[in-house]
């Protein structure tokens, strides 16, 4: 497992997700790829799965 600390960045809050540029890149996400975040509150954690085609 990789460890992605982001340093000067800053949260946004809106009607849509916005993934970083840094974790874009290190999953290698491609454009039209579904993107499942899931969020477990009580553990703080958020969890990115990508379905391959």
């Amino acid at each position: 497992m990789k460890d992605i600390i982001f340093k000067d960045g800053k949260v946004q809050k809106g009607h849509r997700i916005k993934i970083p540029k840094a974790i874009v890149d290190t999953l290698e996400i491609k454009e039209g790829q579904k993107v499942l975040i899931k969020f477990d509150v009580i553990k703080k954690k958020m969890t990115v799965e990508i379905e391959n085609d």
